[in-house]
This record gives structure tokens, sequence and C-alpha cells, in this order.
């Protein structure tokens, strides 16, 4: 990455991929609650790590959805480094493909692997259905990430 215009462009393609995976996660949360998505409930244990020094505020699930859209903008740029690294083709298609693993990986890393130690920080259950939702989550935010690294580079 030579300018600063592109990792802005890497991190606010990232933004707008966490966008439209929320988007797509909303009415499983509607529907199940924090339970329904499985990411929302480990950024949810992520903020409250973060804020129970500071405030006994309990987390709300604007806090762990702000959580969401960050990690989606900071995982966009290194979505983005990890490409210009491997210096491979970067052709649409290939950007798109690249994507779907690149994010397949986070989800198998976190959520699912990383479930068991979320859950005992968080004070959850990570369901089956909240796992099947960020799997598909994570596809639509893969899609979009690397339709729009792919237009931008």
């Amino acid at each position: 990455m030579s300018t600063l215009i592109e990792p802005l462009t890497a991190s606010l393609a990232g933004l707008v991929a966490a966008i439209c995976m929320t988007l797509v996660e909303i009415p499983f949360w509607r529907k199940w609650g924090m339970e329904g998505v499985a990411e929302w409930q480990v950024n949810s244990a992520i903020v409250w790590v973060m804020i129970r020094k500071f405030t006994r505020r309990r987390v709300v699930t604007s806090m762990s959805v702000a959580m969401h859209l960050f990690h989606g903008a900071v995982l966009g740029l290194l979505f983005r480094v990890l490409l210009d690294l491997s210096q491979t083709a970067s052709v649409l298609p290939m950007v798109l493909v690249y994507a779907l693993v690149y994010t397949v990986l986070l989800w198998i890393v976190s959520p699912y692997l990383t479930r068991n130690l979320f859950a005992s920080v968080g004070g959850f259950r990570i369901t089956r259905q909240g796992l099947t939702v960020s799997f598909l989550g994570h596809i639509i935010y893969g899609v979009f990430l690397g339709f729009l690294v792919g237009i931008f580079i």
C-alpha cells in the first residue's frame, strides 16, 4: 500500500461489508435475541472486558454492534495488506475468492474455535443457530469485501 488513500479505502470497504453483514443479521437478532448472532455475543464480551474497569454499565446491543463494525473496518484493512503481501493477481474474481476464503478463516477462528472462551467470559451460551447466522454473515461480509476491494485496486 503506497498511499494514505489505499488503507482508507480498504477500511471503508471493510466497514461497508460489515454494515451489509449486520443488516442480514438483524432479523435473526430480533427473532432470537443476542443468542441469534454469535459474533455479537463475542463483541459483547470484548466490550465488557474493556469497560468493566471504568464503569458498572452493562453492555448494550449498540456497543456490541459498534465493536462489530470497528472489527469489520480493521479486518478490511488487514485483508488488503494480506492481498498486497501475497503479490498475486488482483483481478476482481480472484479478489472475491480470496475474500471468501479469508472470511471463512475469520469465522473459524472467531467465533467458532473461540466460542467457549468468549462464552465463559461473557456468561452466555453460543448456540448452533448463532454460529450458523454468523457463518452466513461472514459469507456476506466476504462477498462485499471482495467486491469493494476488487473495484478499488
